[in-house]
């Protein structure tokens, strides 16, 4: 066997058994949780950093609320989750990550949340949609 034929058949050894150890990688658990509301509002993005006015930016931002097993969390910049994506009532699967909630999208991929807070289910209260003109 030449040179060049043994080195082929390691790279090609290599790359399989690379994508046998990707996959091996633990599916995540998702939990089912409810859009019960979301609410508009207006954040200031970019104080102090540097090369923003001290101010920083006001910029519009909806606020989406959850309602999973055991808390109702708030999130928002999730992406075209943001877009209206899903409505009231809607049932979703979520995952929790550190400071994150990953919504499963019907792809498989996710939306990437950031959470703003969070409280039990008895001290909830709908978020309310905002008036229709």
């Amino acid at each position: 066997m030449s040179p060049m034929t043994i080195a082929r058949t390691a790279f090609f050894a290599v790359l399989l058994a690379t994508g046998a150890v990707g996959s091996d990688k633990p599916a995540h658990t998702y939990q089912k949780g409810t859009i019960k509301g979301w609410e508009d509002r207006t954040d200031i993005w970019g104080a102090g950093f540097v090369g923003t006015d001290a101010e920083g930016v006001p910029r519009k931002v909806t606020v989406f609320e959850l309602k999973g097993t055991n808390l109702v969390y708030l999130i928002d910049y999730c992406g075209a989750f943001q877009a209206g994506q899903f409505g009231i009532g809607q049932t979703v699967d979520y995952r929790l990550a550190d400071d994150r909630l990953f919504i499963r999208r019907d792809n498989g991929k996710e939306y990437k949340c950031k959470i703003e807070g969070q409280r039990d289910l008895d001290d909830a209260k709908s978020v309310a949609p905002p008036a229709k003109p």
